[in-house]
């Protein structure tokens, strides 16, 4: 699923690579705690498996990642939103609707999923999130844990083959389904 060769990511204006020499595989099914100090290199790797190394944050990337089989130098992290979700440290500034519906709804209507496909979606998020009363409330009114959880429910929702998130795990209501964990600082799950 997820496949880096001999990675290396060094920043413009820095005497040592972030990265270097990262060989890793993580197949199908797997979940990988990412664990180390602050500036050790957790989140540019997790940033490496959806592209935004080096599509948007700039720097010089070396060796290969690739996530089911496609290579993310050749591919922009758009045109890997429908295999990879990623959740970043503050969720709010991720956020690119209003409301906790719309939000859970945002990523499958960009990828074309069927508007019956994606009620039903969203229901079922709504559910594991224990935030169907919440649907309507608008995302700046939640709380940093409520925030965090619709930011991991709305790179659920469109199924990726993978997920990374830069933040801890969240207190869950109950324990999403495995079904539902498809990559993990980092914490990256793929799904089986």
């Amino acid at each position: 699923m997820i496949r880096f060769e001999k990675v290396g990511v060094r920043y413009t204006g820095s005497d040592a690579p972030v990265l270097s020499g990262v060989d890793l595989h993580v197949p199908e099914g797997e979940l990988v705690l990412v664990v180390g100090r602050t500036g050790s290199g957790k989140s540019t790797l997790l940033r490496a498996v959806n592209g935004l190394v080096p599509h948007f944050t700039g720097g010089l990337l070396s060796g290969r990642v690739t996530v089911a089989g496609r290579d993310t130098r050749e591919h922009r992290p758009r045109d890997l939103a429908d295999i990879v979700g990623y959740v970043g440290q503050d969720p709010l500034s991720g956020f690119v609707t209003d409301t906790v519906e719309e939000e859970l709804a945002y990523g499958m209507e960009s990828l074309g999923v069927a508007p019956a496909v994606m009620r039903r979606r969203v229901e079922e998020t709504l559910d594991v999130l224990g935030m169907a009363a919440q649907r309507n409330r608008p995302l700046s009114t939640l709380s940093a844990g409520q925030q965090q959880r619709v930011a991991i429910g709305s790179v659920l929702t469109p199924h990726p083959g993978c997920w990374c998130s830069t933040s801890r795990p969240p207190r869950w209501t109950r324990p999403p389904p495995r079904t539902c964990w498809p990559c993990c600082s980092g914490w990256c799950t793929t799904s089986a």
